[in-house]
């Protein structure tokens, strides 16, 4: 019985979305911004962790009516103090048009090895186009524990984010 409620409940809500993106005008965007990562996990306390980084994002945005989908690829370099290259791929869901609310998943790419286990991450923002150029300023808050380097078994690498990012539609 609990399957035929998921399944309905499902279609439902499928049916809502698709007349939603039938009605909304579409478009794309891409872009490119500036990232500020502070960490606030255990990991800060590590005598060798540095807990602040920039990461510069290239960014892609599908946007129907007031949903949007998000993915970015942000490169930071000198992660942690490390020397090391970060990489992470991700993907936001943003609700909202001027003021945003979002939640994503990401992963990290480090020296060569995939993190263990992803980033989850909640996001609130203000996102403003002028003249077909979209300004997208956000901070958002990063929940991510994984293995990151070798002298550290397990790590809590959350993070408290802040973000700019410019967008023109294609």
């Amino acid at each position: 019985m609990k399957k035929y409620y998921f399944a309905a409940v499902l279609a439902a809500m499928l049916i809502t979305v698709g007349g939603i993106i039938e009605e909304a005008e579409c478009q794309h965007r891409i872009g490119g911004g500036i990232h500020y990562l502070r960490t606030l996990g255990d990991i800060k306390d590590h005598s060798e962790w540095d807990s602040d980084a920039i990461g510069y994002m290239l960014s892609y945005q599908y946007v129907f009516g007031s949903i949007r989908l998000e993915g970015d690829l942000e490169w930071v370099p000198d992660f942690g103090g490390s020397d090391k290259t970060l990489f992470q791929p991700q993907a936001w869901l943003l609700l909202g048009r001027m003021i945003y609310l979002s939640a994503g998943i990401g992963g990290s790419y480090l020296d060569g090895d995939w993190f263990d286990n992803p980033f989850y991450g909640l996001r609130a923002g203000v996102n403003l186009t002028l003249i077909g150029v979209n300004f997208d300023g956000f901070t958002s808050y990063q929940f991510q524990s994984a293995t990151a380097f070798e002298e550290i078994d397990e790590s809590d690498l959350d993070a408290l984010t802040f973000g700019v990012i410019v967008r023109v539609e294609f």
